[in-house]
């Protein structure tokens, strides 16, 4: 990928008091200083409605960094804490910029970050919007607009992350677009989706790319389906408010964002050059390929279900609708399971299974490649006992908690005799290279302070996904009084997932 230098710039956080901010941001940038990768001059200012000075915010991000950063220094702390101040403020609210331009403009004069600022939604969805407009009336960004006679490459810049959920459906997330690009260019839009940060995903462009005995079988002739699976043994964990919202559910929360993403990189042509532009372009096409599921087709293509009560480890636990803030008659899924097609020349007839889901029986998220059988079955009476003979190989892409890529393939038992046996290769990232795979937000973060958009999704990219499953979400809409298949909490999901897959003589990969 070709190099971006990272110039100053002040890292400006809208909605600052909020979880994400203790949780993901502020322990991200501390890695990132700690490993020395964050601009000389560099400042972060947090804007929230909650009034606080700057040494408390930087008290109250203390405390959370005591329980989210490993093996926390706290003289580095207070190093790395001299970067951060706060702005009381309300950015749905345009009288409020006056006061967060001033802010901005003492925090920059303070560290030398000049006029280049990345700005980051870590709001509410339904708060975007105003703020978007909000930041274009204050004038805060000028990149692409009155500096249009200046060098490209020194003339200031300001950027935009937006978190998910963008937009709740196509209509919505092509609004939110529109709204953007009104005040940004596309190349300063950064749309998050911390599943393309993780390592292993990124990892499989170069498993993909850089070797010559994959990519050759990669296509309709050798493989038979793919199985993108993210699934949580957590429940929705204080969130049900949300997760009842229409921004909310399994299918729209991690199917239409983050497993279609997955699919798009496994899926993609091999871009003209590693870079931003190549690579999106590349998996917009797939999304363009995705053939729509028709109504008559949903129930046969995609599942739907909701965690009841179960226990793990022993321990009760109680159903999606025993938790707090969730409606007792929600029909919210908290499980999704869809079968996809992408008509190219080399997936055609090739199905995609993505699913998703809270309180299954473990947390893992993985992508399995699964190859067709051997044309000729030559060892038929050695896997006489076997109920479907010798089983297909596999490559398993574990992208969490265990990063790594395993092979699975045939052989012989050591022995008198023709015994058949599977036999797994292990390629384990961390101990592979000796090395932790960094937080996926400080990987996002540095690039876009970097200003490079490789792992970021394009417009096209958002509303191509918000099309693929649009007529799954009308459809349970519409039908939104049928019963809702329940599952035990601990379990792989609602068994109407599994008569899914058999249905075609396969079946989910459930790890032990």
């Amino acid at each position: 990928m070709p190099n971006h230098e990272v110039s100053p710039c002040q890292l400006v956080i809208f909605g600052a008091s909020g979880d994400l901010t203790k949780r993901k941001l502020i322990p991200s940038l501390y890695d990132l200083f700690i490993g020395k990768m964050l601009p000389e001059h560099f400042a972060v200012l947090g804007v929230s409605r909650t009034p606080m000075s700057d040494d408390q915010f930087r008290d109250h991000l203390l405390e959370s960094a005591r329980k989210f950063i490993h093996g926390l220094d706290e003289a580095k702390w207070r190093e790395f804490a001299q970067m951060i101040y706060y702005h009381p403020g309300d950015s749905v609210l345009p009288e409020a910029f006056e006061g967060i331009r001033k802010r901005m403009a003492e925090v920059s004069q303070l560290r030398k970050t000049g006029d280049n600022c990345l700005l980051y939604l870590s709001m509410s969805p339904n708060l975007y919007e105003p703020t978007i407009v909000n930041i274009g009336n204050a004038g805060i960004v000028t990149e692409g607009k009155s500096w249009c006679s200046i060098n490209r490459a020194s003339r200031p810049w300001q950027r935009i992350i937006i978190e998910k959920p963008f937009g709740n459906d196509t209509e919505s997330a092509a609004h939110l677009n529109r709204v953007l690009g009104r005040v940004f260019e596309e190349e300063s839009i950064y749309r998050i989706d911390h599943y393309l940060g993780k390592e292993t995903v990124q990892n499989l462009l170069v498993f993909r790319f850089a070797n010559a005995i994959f990519e050759p079988i990669w296509n309709r002739t050798y493989i038979d389906h793919v199985q993108v699976t993210a699934a949580e043994t957590v429940g929705v964990e204080g969130r049900g408010g949300y997760y009842d919202s229409p921004s909310g559910g399994a299918m729209r929360d991690m199917v239409q964002s983050h497993l279609l993403q997955v699919m798009a990189v496994v899926a993609m042509e091999p871009p003209v050059a590693l870079e931003a532009d190549g690579i999106r372009l590349e998996k917009s096409k797939i999304f363009r390929a995705a053939r729509p599921i028709k109504a008559a087709d949903v129930p046969l293509m995609a599942i739907r279900g909701q965690y009841g009560p179960g226990q793990m480890d022993g321990k009760p636990l109680p159903g999606y609708r025993q938790e707090p803030g969730v409606d007792p008659n929600s029909q919210t899924e908290t499980y999704a399971a869809l079968q996809l097609y992408v008509d190219t020349w080399r997936w055609g007839g090739v199905p995609f299974y993505l699913r998703s889901g809270k309180r299954m029986a473990k947390k893992l998220t993985e992508i399995v490649i699964t190859f067709k059988h051997t044309p000729h079955a030559l060892f038929r009476e050695q896997t006489l006992k076997k109920v479907n003979g010798l089983t297909p190989n596999q490559i398993v892409i574990n992208v969490q908690p265990n990063e790594g890529i395993r092979l699975r393939f045939e052989g012989k038992v050591p022995g008198v005799g023709m015994n058949i046996k599977s036999v797994v290769m292990d390629f384990d990232y961390v101990k592979q290279f000796n090395a932790e795979p960094p937080e996926a937000y400080a990987t996002l973060l540095l690039d876009a302070i970097k200003g490079d958009q490789t792992l970021f999704k394009h417009r096209d990219e958002v509303e191509g996904a918000w099309r693929s499953v649009q007529g799954v979400i009308d459809y349970w809409k519409e039908n939104d009084d049928e019963p809702l298949p329940t599952y035990a909490s601990g379990t792989w999901g609602p068994s109407e997932s599994d008569i899914m897959m058999d249905r075609n003589g396969r079946h989910w990969r459930n790890p032990t």
